[in-house]
């Protein structure tokens, strides 16, 4: 995800199924930037962190403390993922590289050159076979996550891709541009299928659903859009943030979806209806993302106010306010 570099610290928010989200389970100190980006590992006992001091950090997803400092990257670091089996940890940089990382040791395995500007964001496939990388080159490409190497160049964006994401069989790559669109590529032949266009703004992020049936794209025109994954039509805009939306992510159980805005607050919508279920207004500036646990117990929010925060949720339909 594209960043605006600052002299902000981190600031992490853990939220855990509870009525009181004012209660801040523990404040941390810990990056001297902004923070970019959040990511589970799939046994949900660690939280990764990008920020714009250049580093990733890994914490104790329950207790916030530092577990490991990842530092290779020589300039901010924008984008994190775990491996589907938790063992890798992959990093996406404006030094122009992708670093994957032995998420236990904290060691670099290798790093993916070949970009020519920032790379913004970073996916594992669920097969582990391919990791995808979208760059302010208006490129995606597609690396071998075993040994490294790259095996193709996805051409067709016409501004920087800000958000990559695989669907849960793989066959296909879903993007999201500057260039305020879609794209939906065959991982397989390489080729764009079709670009989904409604956005008037910047594309941040794009996530597929658990059962692969929908795409949820995140913009900076304020507004989340659901599109159906195999028609490609627009299925419905969630609107309710007053600021652009950087972040979102579902459910692993699929019922819900979660968005992080500049406005300061998360939403989450319940895709059954495509309502608003709850609005946790706890942040006093922009969000850059979010994520809900694999055990759907917690959800984390990365922003630029200063502070780690591990916070309790909220129950569907509770509003919190700022604190």
């Amino acid at each position: 995800m594209s960043a605006f570099a600052s002299s902000l610290a981190l600031c992490i928010a853990v939220w855990g199924a509870d009525p009181k989200p004012e209660a801040a389970r523990v404040t941390i100190k810990g990056h001297s930037a902004v923070v970019n980006a959040v990511a589970y590992s799939p046994d949900v006992k660690r939280l990764a962190t990008a920020s714009d001091d250049d580093t990733v950090r890994i914490v104790d997803a329950a207790s916030g403390k530092l577990v490991r400092m990842l530092k290779g990257h020589a300039d901010l670091v924008l984008g994190v993922a775990y491996s589907p089996e938790g063992d890798k940890l992959a990093t996406a940089s404006a030094d122009n590289t992708a670093k994957v990382w032995d998420a236990v040791k904290g060691t670099v395995l290798f790093t993916l050159a070949g970009h020519t500007n920032s790379v913004n964001s970073v996916a594992f496939s669920h097969d582990e076979k391919w990791l995808a990388t979208g760059s302010d080159d208006d490129t995606i490409r597609l690396w071998d996550a075993e040994t490294g190497k790259e095996a193709a160049t996805l051409k067709g964006h016409a501004d920087s891709v800000n958000g990559v994401a695989f669907s849960p069989d793989d066959a296909l790559l879903a993007s999201g541009s500057s260039d305020n669109t879609v794209r939906i590529w065959n991982v397989e032949k390489r080729e764009s299928l079709r670009t989904l266009e409604g956005h008037t703004d910047t594309v941040n992020a794009v996530a597929f659903s658990p059962d692969g049936t929908l795409i949820a794209s995140a913009s900076h025109d304020e507004t989340i859009r659901l599109w159906d994954a195999a028609s490609g039509e627009s299925d419905a805009t969630l609107v309710g943030h007053d600021g652009p939306v950087k972040g979102l992510s579902f459910s692993y159980d699929g019922k819900l979806l979660a968005t992080a805005s500049d406005d300061g607050s998360v939403r989450i919508w319940d895709l059954s209806t495509d309502e608003e279920v709850a609005a946790v207004e706890v942040h006093t500036d922009w969000l850059n993302d979010v994520a809900f646990a694999p055990d759907d117990v917690t959800l984390a929010t990365a922003d630029n106010d200063g502070v780690v925060k591990i916070w309790n949720v909220p129950k569907p339909k509770a509003v919190a306010g700022k604190k």
